[in-house]
C-alpha cells in the first residue's frame, strides 16, 4: 500500500516537473528530436529543411507514404538511426514542437492569458502551418461511406500502396433485388479482350453483387479532371477567405476566462459559481480555437501553389511528376467516394462511357 502511495506521489512530481518546464518554455528531456541538434534548441539545417518541406507538401495534399518513400530512397534516418515509417513521420508532424509549442497529453500548454506557451528553441514551421497540419490529421482520416451513400464512421489512414488511382474509392450503385444499394467497393480486374484495367464490383461471396463494371482509364480521366477543378476552386475560395472573422469573439471569451479565474483566485466568487461558468466558457474557447485552426488550414492551402499540379499530374514521377500515392492523396482529400451507377438494362455494361453515371461524394471545405 505504501509503495503505491509513493509511486503516485512520484508520478505527480514528474508530471508537475514536465509542466513547469513546458510553462517555462524549455524543451522536453530525453534524446534529441529529428530536426534539432543535440542541444535540442538549435535547428539541424538538413533535417529542418526536410521537415519544413514535408509540412508544406502534406498541406498541399501529398501522402505520408510518398514522403517516407522519398526519405528512404535518399537514406534519411530518424534521430535514433532507424528507417522512417508513416507512423513515425506522423508522430513527428503532429508534434507542436515544430512551431515552438508544447503539448502535455492531448492539450497545448497555455499561459495565464490562454495563449500557447512559446518555447525557447528554434521553430521549424510557423504556428499557422502546424495548426493546418494538425487540422488535416484530425479530418484527413476520412469517413466510411454507408449503405445510403453518406459518410459514416471514421476510417484509419490508408497506408497500403495501390497501383490504380481509384481502387477502394469507387462504390457500386446498383440496386439489389431487395431494394437496397450494393455500395461495395469496386476492385481492379482485367479481361483478355480489354487492354485497359476495369473497375468491377466484387462477387457476392466477397460482399458485392458482381454485376457492375467500368473501363478504368475513362473513369480515371474523368475523376482526375473533377478533382483538379475542385483543387483550383478550393484555392480560389481560400485566397478570398481573408482573415478569420471571429478573432475578436475569441479574445472576448479568453478575457472573460482570465477575469473569472482572477476573481476565483482572490476569493471574490465561490467555487460553485466559478466551476459552473468556467466549463461553458472553456467549451466556447475550444470550439472557436478549432474553428480558427480550420481557417488556418484553408489559408495555408491558399498559400500553396496548386497551378503546377495539373502539369505534374500528367508527368512521369521520374521527371518530377506526381506518383500514384500523391494523386490518391489529392483524390481522398477531395472525395469521400464516387458512386458508380448501373448502365441500362444490363446493369453493368461497359460499352459506352457515360460520365453522368459517376456520382462524386465530395468532402466539405
Amino acid at each position: 500500500m505504501f509503495s503505491k502511495i509513493e509511486a503516485r506521489k512520484t508520478r505527480r512530481r514528474m508530471q508537475q516537473w514536465h509542466r513547469d518546464r513546458a510553462e517555462d518554455g524549455k524543451p522536453p528531456g530525453g534524446r534529441r528530436t529529428f530536426g534539432w541538434k543535440e542541444d535540442r534548441m538549435t535547428r539541424e539545417p538538413t533535417e529542418a529543411k526536410l521537415l519544413a518541406d514535408a509540412v508544406e507538401e502534406f498541406i498541399a495534399g501529398r501522402s505520408l507514404n510518398s514522403i517516407v518513400r522519398d526519405w528512404q530512397s535518399i537514406g534519411v534516418k530518424t534521430s535514433t538511426g532507424r528507417d522512417w515509417t508513416t507512423s513515425s513521420l506522423k508522430r513527428l508532424l503532429q508534434n507542436p514542437r515544430l512551431c515552438g509549442y508544447r503539448r502535455i497529453g492531448n492539450q497545448l500548454v497555455h499561459d495565464d492569458h490562454g495563449e500557447p506557451v512559446v518555447g525557447a528553441w528554434e521553430a521549424i514551421v510557423t504556428p499557422e502551418q502546424w495548426l493546418a497540419v494538425d487540422t488535416l490529421f484530425r479530418a484527413r482520416a476520412g469517413h466510411r461511406v454507408g449503405r445510403d451513400g453518406k459518410p459514416a464512421e471514421t476510417l484509419p489512414v490508408d497506408h497500403r500502396e495501390h497501383r490504380h488511382l481509384l481502387s477502394g474509392i469507387l462504390r457500386c450503385g446498383k440496386t439489389k433485388p431487395d431494394g437496397t444499394v450494393c455500395n461495395a467497393q469496386l476492385r481492379v480486374t482485367r479481361q483478355r479482350d480489354c487492354e485497359q484495367h476495369i473497375y468491377a464490383c466484387t462477387t457476392k461471396g466477397r460482399g458485392g453483387c458482381g454485376g457492375l463494371g467500368r473501363r478504368g482509364d475513362k473513369v480515371d480521366e474523368y475523376i482526375t479532371e473533377l478533382v483538379l477543378a475542385k483543387l483550383e476552386q478550393r484555392q480560389a475560395v481560400a485566397k478570398a477567405a481573408g482573415p478569420w472573422p471571429k478573432e475578436a469573439e475569441l479574445e472576448r471569451i479568453e478575457g472573460k476566462l482570465t477575469t473569472l479565474t482572477e476573481q476565483w483566485k482572490s476569493d471574490q466568487i465561490t467555487d460553485d459559481f466559478f466551476f459552473t461558468n468556467v466549463r461553458d466558457l472553456e467549451q466556447q474557447r475550444t470550439s472557436l480555437r478549432n474553428e480558427r485552426a480550420r481557417h488556418a488550414a484553408v489559408a495555408e492551402r491558399a498559400a500553396t501553389d496548386t497551378t503546377d499540379i495539373r502539369r505534374r499530374w500528367h508527368t512521369p514521377p521520374e521527371d518530377g511528376g506526381l506518383d500514384i500515392s500523391q494523386k490518391r492523396a489529392y483524390v481522398r482529400e477531395a472525395l469521400h467516394a464516387v458512386v458508380v451507377l448501373p448502365v441500362g438494362k444490363g446493369n453493368g455494361s461497359r460499352g459506352n462511357f457515360n460520365p453522368d453515371l459517376l456520382v462524386p461524394v465530395w468532402r466539405e471545405g
